[in-house]
């Protein structure tokens, strides 16, 4: 028996409405930040995520608890069973019948507009509001800042990177921030689909905070491909009408949003016990894309829209 199922044996054998029930369990697979277990008690299933080794330096999991209950209340999420707060373990009722969303799910017209539907239901809950207020920018210096402490892998073009994210920073700043409760790491597998009743769920809130929406759909318009006619139809569908603007930080948070996530491989390769997954590979993919969007010209129009700089 390794360390992972041990662990797991001692969290089973804490919780008092499983004691003295016939119990089995399986590894779920594909996690890249936890270690992701199915329990099944007495006929009943239930997910239970073991925060990985070393992601307490920079998941806040009591936070991440209150952005699964907003989840769990909208009606996008599972059944939030137990969490404990000490060791940061979190236990769903498991959904059944239900399959990550592809890539390809984006291009599916009804499938498109459920996804936007699901991602809005989550920004504009006003009855919980996440312990945690954090931007884009505090979450990609923290991760600048552990890979260096951490002596991994810095990316050749770190000094542009750099230079992009202070200009970026600037712009949304000058521009002001609306704080409401965003995923912060929308793609496609943390979508659900349910096809008995063609429901979308959203899962996997580690990232989560108080933050600008539009970084949200900076990250899910960029990691899923979306053409520019898609972008603009997101932002048309989700604020009833075309806002040039909010255009704006979703295109310049789509820099920023591969910064960040090039930077958190870099720190995974280092610390995550997850070893089956290449963090390289998804720097490559993360670095590959960041070099097209950053030779886009319209970036200097889009830091100044938002700064408010004149034309003439």
């Amino acid at each position: 028996m390794d360390t992972n199922e041990q662990r797991l044996l001692d969290i089973i054998n804490q919780i008092d409405a499983w004691k003295d029930k016939a119990y089995g369990y399986e590894l779920v697979p594909g996690g890249k930040t936890n270690i992701n277990w199915k329990v099944t008690v007495d006929g009943s299933s239930y997910f239970v995520k073991v925060p990985g080794v070393g992601t307490e330096s920079f998941i806040d999991r009591t936070n991440c608890h209150e952005a699964n209950l907003i989840a769990q209340k909208e009606g996008i999420g599972p059944e939030v069973f137990q969490f404990f707060p000490d060791t940061g373990v979190e236990i769903f009722s498991w959904i059944h019948n239900c399959v990550p969303m592809k890539f390809g799910d984006v291009f599916d017209e009804s499938r498109f507009y459920k996804m936007i539907d699901t991602a809005k239901k989550f920004h504009t809950h006003s009855q919980i509001s996440m312990p945690l207020q954090q931007t884009a920018f505090e979450q990609t210096k923290n991760m600048l800042h552990m890979a260096r402490e951490l002596g991994g892998y810095i990316p050749y073009e770190i000094d542009r990177m750099e230079w992009l994210f202070e200009n970026i920073e600037d712009a949304i700043h000058t521009a002001g921030i609306d704080y409401v409760p965003c995923h912060n790491d929308l793609w496609s597998a943390n979508f659900l689909w349910v096809e008995e009743n063609r429901q979308v769920y959203l899962i996997d809130y580690e990232y989560a905070s108080m933050n600008d929406a539009w970084y949200d759909f900076g990250i899910w318009t960029a990691v899923n491909y979306f053409t520019e006619a898609m972008q603009m139809e997101l932002v048309k569908y989700y604020c009833d009408g075309f806002d040039e603007e909010k255009f704006a930080r979703m295109k310049l948070y789509q820099i920023l949003q591969d910064i960040k996530w090039a930077m958190w491989s870099c720190v995974q390769a280092v610390n995550s016990p997850v070893s089956t997954f290449d963090y390289f590979e998804w720097l490559g993919g993360k670095m590959a894309r960041l070099r097209s969007f950053w030779n886009d010209p319209r970036i200097d129009y889009w830091l100044n829209l938002l700064k408010g700089k004149p034309i003439f």
